[in-house]
């Protein structure tokens, strides 16, 4: 029995940007997909930072509650838009062939072999909505990929209006928000080192030049020009005649 799960490929496209591809543990190398019959998530994770996206489509999954799937990089490559536009995605299961697998982009096929989905439990890592509240130091690499993710949705004009935000929850899961993105969830792990040393000499207060009362002229004495010695520097000075 063929079982068809609808994707969206442009939510595919920008979540592949946070899935490793060189990750030892294989089963992260690629984008997982979970299928109900109302309802299509694409994740993607690498154990610093974690991308769920949802959409609502029509699968056909049979009698099956839900389905998952692993869909590697190199199949993920074979969707590119026709003249800026993505036809529509299909992924095709077979129950009889467990290990066989097919992705149908805009009515091509692209057949993979379908890998074991021994994926995480995403939904565990999800941090809460509503933080503690305490900063945490994020590693700038991976904001900036959450970043990118929104750029692939929404263009590169739409890159004043920030796209990221961030729940902060301390040195906890942290989750992450897109501008204007209901159906895209992240996190990302904070990083637990207390940072560099704290650099006293940045926060020293500005040295104060000390004058010379020898060097400061006198109402008896008042030249035309002459200079202040000053321990610091030299400050030429002009005085004019005394009436």
């Amino acid at each position: 029995m063929n079982q068809i799960i609808q994707i969206d490929p442009r939510q595919l496209k920008a979540i592949a940007l946070l899935a490793p591809k060189q990750d030892p543990r294989h089963w992260l190398n690629g984008v997982f997909v979970e299928a109900m019959a109302r309802e299509t998530r694409l994740v993607a994770m690498d154990g610093q930072r974690m991308g769920v996206f949802r959409a609502e489509k029509a699968n056909q999954l049979g009698d099956a509650i839900c389905v998952s799937c692993i869909l590697p990089h190199n199949v993920i490559e074979c969707v590119k838009p026709v003249r800026g536009k993505f036809g529509l995605l299909d992924l095709r299961l077979d129950t009889e062939r467990p290990g066989w697998a097919e992705l149908v982009h805009g009515g091509t096929p692209f057949e993979f072999v379908r890998r074991d989905p021994c994926y995480p439990v995403y939904r565990r890592a999800i941090g809460p909505h509503r933080g503690s509240g305490e900063p945490g130091q994020c590693d700038p690499r991976h904001l900036y990929d959450f970043h990118r993710v929104f750029l692939a949705l929404e263009g590169k004009l739409a890159a004043d209006r920030g796209g990221v935000y961030l729940h902060h929850n301390g040195t906890d899961n942290t989750r992450v928000s897109l501008c204007g993105r209901e159906d895209f969830v992240g996190t990302v792990r904070p990083r637990e080192a207390d940072g560099p040393a704290l650099l006293f000499w940045a926060e020293s207060p500005v040295p104060v030049a000390r004058v010379n009362p020898a060097d400061v002229p006198t109402p008896d004495r008042q030249p035309t020009g002459c200079s202040v010695k000053v321990r610091f520097l030299t400050i030429p000075c002009l005085f004019g005649k005394l009436p």
